[in-house]
């Protein structure tokens, strides 16, 4: 049984205090596993899709204003990928497990599963599994763990054993390779990596204002882009 917990925004708000409805940075360099060959340059990202209009999206697992910006807006990307209307790049960020105190680096573990599913081949998983953990931060009751993780990827649609790369680790080095060429470079409209999340549609940084009005304002963003 998956543990998908249902998103509650007060609770969320209420539970964690960032400036700027963002996660902002902290030091916090993970130890990482053992790495193994990957075709994934982690200055690159996760690419999904093929469409005209780019999107980049910097994110962390961890990031409680990173899950409700997916609630958001999460169905209209998916929707937008598939439908060929976006080429979306996901930059994993993993620092704010160490911000937050969270001992389980719960922001590598999880990027690290998403990373898996991208080399794997599994593209299609992606973003339904990126819902899931972001769905299924470190709460009250704990953290996920590794068997956790297995089966929101087998939830979200992946058919590849992830097993010994889960259980290993073996693409944390490249998430923090991720972290580390992105933390503090200027993106977008002149904005600085240096809060997650940050989206970017075709060069303009999205404002993310956890207002309500989020969903409906990238629609406009895309819409504008096209």
């Amino acid at each position: 049984m998956s543990r998908l917990r249902p998103l509650a925004l007060a609770a969320l708000v209420a539970s964690t205090v960032f400036a700027f409805t963002a996660c902002t940075t902290a030091p916090a360099p993970a130890d990482t596993a053992d790495t193994a060959p990957t075709s994934l340059v982690a200055a690159d990202g996760i690419v999904l899709g093929d469409g005209p209009i780019a999107i980049e999206l910097w994110t962390d697992t961890s990031c409680p204003h990173c899950a409700l910006l997916d609630e958001a807006t999460g169905d209209d990307i998916a929707a937008w990928v598939t439908d060929g209307t976006i080429t979306l790049t996901i930059h994993p960020m993993n620092y704010v497990s160490t911000k937050r105190g969270d001992t389980t680096d719960y922001s590598t573990r999880a990027a690290n599963l998403l990373a898996l599913t991208a080399d794997a081949g599994e593209l299609d998983a992606v973003l339904p599994l990126y819902t899931l953990l972001q769905a299924n931060q470190v709460d009250a009751d704990g953290a996920p763990t590794d068997a956790d993780l297995l089966e929101f990827a087998a939830e979200a649609g992946v058919t590849a054993d992830l097993t010994a790369g889960v259980e290993g680790r073996t693409m944390a080095e490249w998430v923090q390779e991720s972290n580390d060429h992105w933390l503090g470079k200027i993106v977008g409209s002149e904005s600085a990596v240096d809060h997650v999340p940050l989206l970017v549609v075709d060069g303009e940084t999205f404002d993310i204002r956890e207002d309500g009005t989020d969903g409906e304002r990238l629609r406009d963003a895309v819409t504008a882009a096209g």
